[in-house]
């Protein structure tokens, strides 16, 4: 691992490097790059994280970030040809390539139009919308819908999930399942982050062990754990609710 002065040097350099023609990009794409480098080195710099090398949590969390900013798709895309590319030409291995942003990177395929298997952020902000907080499901379903879109995950994968799998990071939560930790980050407000609906949700329903989403009956009891099956029809409710059809 290079010492943060020098990284801070190398990082520096490659903005004349993308400024420059770079072989296998075309003019507009460079420049998309360019500015996609910029940014992501400005967000490293004020939070004190390292852009070069970067830690593959420093790059999804940017990248959640720029989602919930309402980011264009093709910013997006520009962040992440933009890290891979200033990674490559130092030689290093791109974050780009590990598990979790991997996840991120797929889910944004499978969320893709014609496919819908995943929500984007404004169907997330539709539904939250519509939600109410004053049942138990209603603190259950806030939870599962954002820990869904935050951490990429499917209605199986959801299912599978333990309370003991969502454990205290640095800067919220921390997804540990199979491969590298998930970040689960602080939302921008109350209503909208997944830690405290997280939060709020295991304490009312006091579950300290065992899977995370569970069956509620009429008397607000829970149950069982919920299937894959029972969680997309739960995201399908919630979004009809909200006006949002899903495919």
């Amino acid at each position: 691992m290079m010492d943060h002065t020098r990284a801070t040097q190398q990082s520096a350099e490659l903005h004349s490097l993308f400024d420059a023609v770079v072989p296998d990009l075309t003019e507009s794409t460079r420049r998309q790059v360019s500015a996609g480098w910029r940014r992501f080195t400005a967000w490293c710099a004020a939070r004190g994280s390292l852009a070069l090398p970067a830690r593959p949590r420093v790059v999804l969390l940017h990248l959640l970030a720029m989602e919930r900013a309402r980011s264009a798709p093709e910013a997006i895309d520009a962040a992440l040809c933009a890290i891979r590319k200033a990674h490559e030409l130092m030689h290093l291995d791109s974050p780009t390539d590990s598990a979790i942003v991997r996840r991120f990177r797929d889910g944004r395929e499978r969320a893709s139009p014609g496919e819908g298997s995943l929500l984007d952020p404004a169907q997330v902000r539709r539904i939250l919308h519509a939600m109410g907080d004053a049942r138990l499901a209603d603190l259950r379903d806030r939870a599962l819908v954002l820990l869904g879109y935050v951490a990429r995950l499917q209605p199986a994968e959801l299912a599978a999930v333990d309370v003991d799998d969502v454990v205290l990071a640095e800067a919220g939560l921390e997804l540990r399942l199979q491969g590298q930790p998930v970040p689960i980050p602080f939302g921008p407000s109350e209503r909208t982050c997944p830690v405290r609906a997280l939060t709020a949700w295991t304490s009312r329903a006091c579950l300290v062990t065992g899977p995370l989403f569970v069956a509620i009956d009429a008397q607000e009891r829970t149950g069982e754990r919920l299937s894959g099956e029972a969680i997309a029809a739960i995201v399908s409710d919630r979004a009809r609710r909200a006006g949002i059809t899903l495919a």
